[in-house]
């Protein structure tokens, strides 16, 4: 029972520790407004509406959400190794998986949060992208637009009210926010047709989006594990040098190890420990009014629990041995 009360008071402090970093709400905005400002610029379609608004912002998630993980993942451990928080919480009767699993825990809640951002904004891309309305022609919905990009902007600017009047953490406020308003500025877009004449609520979104946002998620909180590995060790230019390499890695592996893991113990070897990030991208399965199938989507989600639950154990059995 005081393992449990320890796990979840440090889980909150990581959480709560990594959204007050101002480089986590920086990646997140520029995650936002990169996928809000994809839809309006765009000139053609490659014969599916929506579809690259769709994968740029998916796309973004996963690029920018790379970072967004191995910053916060580096900060959560080897920064307070480095500055001697770790040694006093451990100099408590904390066992040191307690504290290394509520920092991958904290690690997970930020994640998610970066997610839910991505993916309403991802959302909301979809449905402002050029599509054909009867009577209309090919009608950009700009409304749906300003909503998406007045979200960031609405967020930072009550974020630094609130940290006027009261003081309160702006970083960590304008993340919270930031999530309250991508969500208010959907509800708010469904009041409307694409042309803006107000109509019978519906949202008028791609609800595929969410399965697809979920399984870069799993990617991502697979890439904490591991940047939270690398931390128990290495400071934090070699871990997100280390996350950068296995990300670039992974999405070569099949053209560069698949077809030797036959001849080769190396090529399978390294074909087992660098993640195949192509498991998590269901971006193409999407395409032509594709759905992502129930069996494969488990599937994928049971890779990413195991190797996750792997490097984590490496993690603490590195951890179990570090001078603090």
């Amino acid at each position: 029972m005081v393992s449990l009360r320890q796990l979840i008071a440090l889980t909150g402090l990581t959480a709560l520790e990594a959204i007050r970093q101002p480089i986590c709400l920086i990646l997140t905005l520029s995650c936002v407004i990169l996928t809000g400002v994809m839809p309006m610029v765009l000139l053609h379609q490659f014969t599916e509406s929506g579809k690259l608004a769709r994968d740029g912002g998916l796309a973004f998630q996963f690029v920018i959400g790379l970072f967004v993980a191995g910053v916060a993942a580096s900060s959560a451990l080897s920064r307070e190794m480095r500055e001697g928080t770790a040694a006093t919480v451990l100099s408590k009767p904390v066992p040191r998986p307690v504290f290394l699993f509520s920092k991958f825990l904290g690690l997970v809640i930020v994640i998610a949060g970066f997610t839910l951002c991505a993916a309403t904004a991802t959302l909301m891309a979809g449905r402002v992208a050029e599509q054909w309305v009867a009577g209309s022609g090919y009608v950009i919905d700009w409304r749906a637009g300003k909503l998406l990009l007045g979200a960031p902007a609405l967020a930072l600017i009550l974020a630094g009210l609130l940290n006027f009047v009261r003081r309160t953490s702006f970083s960590s406020t304008a993340f919270l926010l930031l999530m309250l308003s991508l969500l208010g500025a959907l509800l708010l877009s469904g009041s409307y047709d694409r042309t803006g004449t107000p109509a019978a609520f519906d949202l008028r979104v791609d609800w595929r989006i969410l399965a697809a946002s979920f399984m870069v998620g799993l990617a991502l909180v697979a890439v904490a594990a591991l940047a939270l590995s690398l931390s128990t060790r290495l400071s934090t230019v070699p871990t997100l040098t280390i996350c950068v390499i296995m990300f670039v890695g992974g999405l070569m592996s099949d053209t560069l190890l698949g077809g030797k893991l036959d001849a080769s113990f190396l090529a399978a070897v390294a074909y087992a420990v660098i993640p195949n990030w192509m498991s998590f991208w269901y971006a193409d399965a999407l395409t032509g009014g594709g759905i992502v199938s129930a069996p494969y989507l488990l599937q994928s989600t049971l890779y990413a629990l195991l190797y996750t639950g792997a490097v984590l154990l490496l993690g603490m059995l590195s951890f179990r041995d570090v001078d603090l």
